[in-house]
């Protein structure tokens, strides 16, 4: 097998494991915002350090360039993780990563009104399998919705960000070392929570070593390796290869859930996460 195919099932499995550590850390009584400024104080000095040790010449960005990265940090960044990790306070570690998993489509709206991509009925079919495949996993057709509307909402929302990221990230920092975009954009998220909310809570010595632990396993392995590997993935197989890889994040979300929080998953849920992947599949090829 390939590199560039390790890379890329490794970096799905840490990022579908992301949720564990988020629900655990959540057990110490740390709200969102809070946790994610620590994990942000944790992972910028060490991304910037690598950058250092490993590929000095990533420092250098233009004036331009430095003014898209500080959009695509303070907007899309921060809006995205912020609702991302304030969904798990509402919904189960699988359903926020099939909700978070329908941007994809919202790319492929995006691609069809805003730069006239074709609408093949394959492609129109695909959108509205996924859609169907998300309510199979919700439960509505049969009366049995039992999940809080308000973390479906914040899923989708996170989703609507990750798919601006994307979409922000691929049209105005071509350019870019992958590593100076993470470092960068995740720099300018970091400041924008700080002015939200200062962390206080880090320098009255609040954070136990429990809290530090989940903390720096999520800065480590589930936001710097992940995507290093990631973009490592890409120069080698190609973006959609990996991003195709890239749906064991479902899977491996839902077992994570099963086995280690024993979170329920219904036929229902496996049949619409089926579907979307399918969906996602289809649009992508």
């Amino acid at each position: 097998m390939k590199k560039g195919y390790i890379y890329s099932i490794l970096s799905a499995v840490l990022f579908g494991s992301a949720g564990l550590f988020v629900k655990l850390a959540f057990v110490g009584g740390i709200d969102s915002i809070s946790l994610l400024t620590l994990q942000y104080i944790i992972a910028v000095p060490l991304m910037f350090v690598f950058m250092y040790l490993f590929k000095k010449e990533a420092f250098t960005v233009t004036k331009v360039q430095l003014l898209r990265l500080a959009v695509l940090g303070a907007i899309g960044n921060t809006f995205m993780t912020v609702f991302y990790y304030i969904s798990f306070n509402y919904l189960p570690i699988q359903m926020v990563a099939i909700l978070l998993y329908t941007y994809p489509l919202m790319v492929f709206i995006y691609s069809a009104v805003f730069k006239s991509e074709s609408l093949s009925y394959r492609k129109v079919f695909a959108v509205f399998l996924a859609f169907f495949g998300c309510i199979l996993t919700l439960d509505i057709l049969f009366g049995n919705f039992k999940y809080s509307l308000k973390g479906v909402i914040f899923a989708l929302i996170c989703a609507m960000f990750y798919a601006f990221m994307n979409i922000y990230s691929e049209e105005k920092l071509q350019g870019l070392a992958p590593l100076t975009i993470n470092a960068y954009s995740t720099l300018f998220s970091l400041l924008c929570l700080m002015i939200y909310k200062f962390p206080l809570f880090v320098f009255r010595g609040q954070v136990t070593a429990r809290l530090f632990g989940y903390t720096a396993i999520l800065a480590l392995f589930c936001e710097i390796i992940p995507l290093t590997l990631l973009y490592a993935a890409i120069k080698q197989i190609g973006s959609l290869k990996v991003s195709i890889i890239g749906n064991l994040e479902i899977p491996t979300a839902m077992l994570v859930s099963f086995f280690i929080l024993h979170e329920r998953i219904g036929n229902m849920q496996i049949i619409g996460t089926c579907l979307v992947i399918y969906a996602i599949y289809s649009i992508r090829k």
